[in-house]
């Protein structure tokens, strides 16, 4: 993917005191930011990348938008953008200037004709005008309808909207904008007052900013998703959510290896196990109609040794297998969830592993969860995704204690998404979600280690009358803060608002899914906004 930086904006670097990481995402807010309208659309854009900052850690939102800056946004919001060029430039683009392959993609649509003089210049640096923003805007949104639509639009529906629109200075719009200008206001991208369009109106950046998210939100917002549900621990008070999900896992074995040469699958201790009743959660299942997958987790220090050992890999197979072709569970698939790969070197041997366990599965399928891959360097994504029928981004767990850094800031979360989308097809990857806060208490100026409170206390404090919330941005989680005898407190929370926002995203990005971690820790809140959002109609 094109790297996203230009003369006009600089990506700001969030590096953490005493941290081994310096994350390419902004996690501070801009020091120059306004309470307004833009607020949410600057960062939703900062988030994605398709906007950034200066290097003094300021938006500048009054700050005019230059024809090039803009046509930049617009090509990048439709994910359009290319390492090369892809057409032609205007004579006035040099190929190599920063704007080149943008404006090239552009020019290849035919975007640009209209705002091209009589010599077929562009003029890039020429501060953009509301109409100029309106028409490419219209131009974006005809391309996506059908040739009949689009033909319609432009021979006579246009000016129904102009007529119905009667803008005062209607005269003063450039005729040869005017027919996707409309269409632009008919789509409620670009609106305007009772004074008018005002066509040659400059556009400042945050007013960009407010129309590129805008653009977006109108297309993934009427997007449907399907989602996984993690069935696991304290997951019964979720049994009839069955019906709003694809695919269930249920999180009801581990891998048991304390020894070299054998290791099996085991369903029957720990918390991980095959509960009482389990006959009630399949048979909701069954219902649902949703796929049925049996997730094997390991995460002690020993898997590498595990992942060397070819003769426990072989009992724990066949172990396996044997649950997975038992008709009284009738699983449709495995989930292989095998955390804490942390050395290069081993990810040859995941690889040739989860390899194995392919060839024997037959008509099961396999998913395989995967961590972001900044710090666990031993999952090779490529080569996973090419084997795994589904893979699953946890892309959370970045809690770190010196910054007071909560478990999944949306920048980070979307930081994962996008190096994920550089191995692995995005109709395999889903964006996993886990329903978690962070609370840090601070006592006589000592900040103790972060806690994870359970949601119904979380849900619970966050009701009380002396618990001040706001809505966390950049993170985009919910943040509470509090006094008590045991100190101050501050908590981030996974919301219902939050969790709307990660599934915005993996929209965005056309994922092929979200999967919920657990079931049970989701409240009758989030499951009515993930019931609105769902790709099923049950």
């Amino acid at each position: 993917m094109l790297k996203r930086v230009s003369l006009l904006v600089v990506l700001f670097v969030m590096v953490f005191t005493n941290s081994a990481f310096a994350y390419n995402v902004q996690l501070l807010p801009f020091k120059d930011e306004e309470h307004d309208y833009s607020r949410d659309p600057i960062y939703s854009l900062s988030t994605l990348g398709i906007i950034n900052g200066y290097e003094d850690r300021t938006y500048r939102p009054n700050n005019d938008l230059s024809r090039e800056a803009f046509i930049k946004l617009l090509v990048m919001a439709g994910q359009l953008e290319s390492d090369s060029l892809v057409g032609s430039v205007p004579q006035d683009v040099a190929k190599d200037r920063w704007s080149a392959a943008f404006i090239s993609v552009a020019s290849e649509r035919k975007w640009l004709d209209s705002l091209l003089d009589k010599n077929g210049l562009l003029h890039p640096t020429q501060t953009i005008t509301r109409q100029e923003v309106a028409m490419l805007v219209g131009k974006s949104l005809l391309d996506l309808e059908k040739e009949d639509i689009r033909k319609q639009w432009l021979s006579t529906k246009w000016k129904k909207e102009r007529d119905v629109r009667s803008f005062k200075d209607h005269s003063a719009i450039d005729t040869a904008m005017q027919p996707y200008i409309y269409y632009a206001a008919n789509r409620g991208i670009m609106e305007g007052d009772s004074s008018g369009f005002k066509p040659d109106e400059p556009l400042i950046r945050k007013q960009a900013a407010a129309v590129i998210y805008r653009l977006i939100d109108k297309r993934v917002s009427g997007q449907k998703i399907d989602f996984t549900g993690y069935y696991a621990i304290q997951s019964f008070s979720a049994i009839n959510q069955m019906n709003l999900l694809s695919n269930v896992i249920f999180g009801w074995s581990h891998l048991e290896y304390s020894s070299a040469g054998s290791a099996t699958l085991n369903t029957g201790k720990t918390v991980n196990r095959i509960p009482k009743g389990y006959e009630e959660a399949l048979s909701a299942a069954d219902s649902a109609e949703v796929t049925k997958e049996l997730m094997v987790f390991y995460n002690n220090s020993n898997l590498k040794d595990f992942l060397k050992d070819k003769v426990a890999q072989k009992a724990f197979i066949e172990s396996l297998l044997v649950v997975l072709n038992d008709p009284t569970y009738s699983f449709t698939g495995v989930s292989i969830d095998f955390e804490g790969l942390k050395e290069a070197g081993s990810a040859a041997d995941y690889v040739q592993f989860l390899q194995d366990l392919k060839g024997q599965l037959s008509t099961h399928t396999l998913s395989v969860a995967v961590p972001p891959i900044d710090y666990y360097k031993g999952y090779d994504l490529k080569a996973i995704g090419k084997l795994a029928d589904t893979v699953i981004l946890m892309a959370h767990d970045y809690t770190y204690d010196k910054d007071k850094l909560p478990s999944a800031p949306l920048p980070l979360v979307n930081d994962a998404v996008v190096t994920a989308l550089q191995f692995i097809p995005k109709e395999k990857l889903v964006l996993g979600i886990s329903k978690q806060a962070n609370q840090w208490i601070t006592k006589d100026g000592v900040t103790a280690s972060a806690l994870n409170p359970a949601i119904a206390e979380v849900e619970k404090r966050l009701a009380m009358p002396d618990v001040k919330s706001t809505w966390a941005i950049p993170y985009y989680l919910k943040k509470a803060t509090f006094t008590d005898e045991r100190g101050s407190h501050e908590l981030f929370y996974e919301d219902t608002q939050s969790i709307a926002k990660k599934i915005w995203l993996a929209k965005f990005y056309e994922l092929k899914g979200v999967s919920l971690w657990f079931m049970g820790s989701y409240t009758s809140s989030d499951w009515e906004m993930i019931g609105e959002q769902t790709r099923l109609t049950s």
